[in-house]
């Protein structure tokens, strides 16, 4: 998509998020097991993301700042991806 939106000056990017502290994942967020996992699993923060640093991402992709950005996938995931 982003190849081809490109040229008519649209972006395509992809947040990819850990486990983010929403109601969806309130069930997850409230078991001690899946808290303990996440001190290893999300080694940034040692816990759930909180939902505004998934949003603050969203945000910057709206903004100017991101104009020269395309076909990009961000991950917002508090380390789980190189843990």
């Amino acid at each position: 998509m982003a190849a081809s939106y490109a040229p008519d000056g649209i972006r395509v990017n992809v947040i990819a998020p850990g486990l983010v502290r929403t109601p969806m994942s309130a069930r997850a967020c409230e078991d001690p097991a899946v808290l303990e996992y996440m001190q290893f699993r999300q080694p940034l923060l040692r816990d759930v993301i909180p939902v505004e640093d998934v949003a603050a991402t969203c945000v910057y992709l709206l903004t100017d700042s991101s104009r020269a950005m395309t076909g990009q996938v961000i991950q917002v995931d508090a380390g789980w991806g190189v843990a």
